[in-house]
């Protein structure tokens, strides 16, 4: 049996450990450096996430939760309704003044460079650049999502 594909990213961020959990957390922190500009509302365990127009393009379920050390969740785009949902795990280390932020996507239902990828490069650039900035940073635009 072949692995789906998954894909693996890592950064430094030079912010506290509470606020990186807090940006990875808390729905209302996400439109800051969402790549698409999308806002995300929460409601206990699940976390929905919407384009500027209120389109929902995805869902996310925690799965686990070790607070401000590692969360892992489902992602489970709109666009492919009928696929089964993929896994996110996000892991925080503390390193002195930075947090090394590790973001895993597994059981994929495409190839990580057919968009995955592109979408985790930007989407984590906009978060480092917000927690270092404080200037909300959006790296893309809804032209992104053309087609889909």
């Amino acid at each position: 049996m072949t692995d789906k594909p998954k894909f693996m990213m890592q950064t430094y961020i030079n912010c506290t450990q509470d606020a990186l959990w807090n940006a990875l957390i808390n729905a209302d922190a996400f439109q800051h450096y969402d790549f698409l500009q999308q806002t995300a509302t929460r409601d206990n365990d699940k976390v929905t996430y919407m384009m500027p127009d209120g389109t929902v393009t995805l869902y996310a379920r925690d799965l686990e939760v070790t607070p401000k050390t590692k969360l892992v969740t489902t992602f489970e785009p709109t666009w492919e309704p009928d696929a089964p949902p993929s896994k996110i795990t996000y892991e925080i280390a503390v390193e002195g003044d930075f947090c090394c932020l590790t973001v895993l996507h597994e059981n994929l239902n495409n190839d990580p460079s057919d968009g995955t990828a592109d979408g985790w490069v930007r989407s984590i650039a906009g978060l480092k650049t917000w927690l270092e900035t404080g200037k909300p940073a959006h790296f893309g635009g809804a032209y992104l999502m053309e087609g889909m």
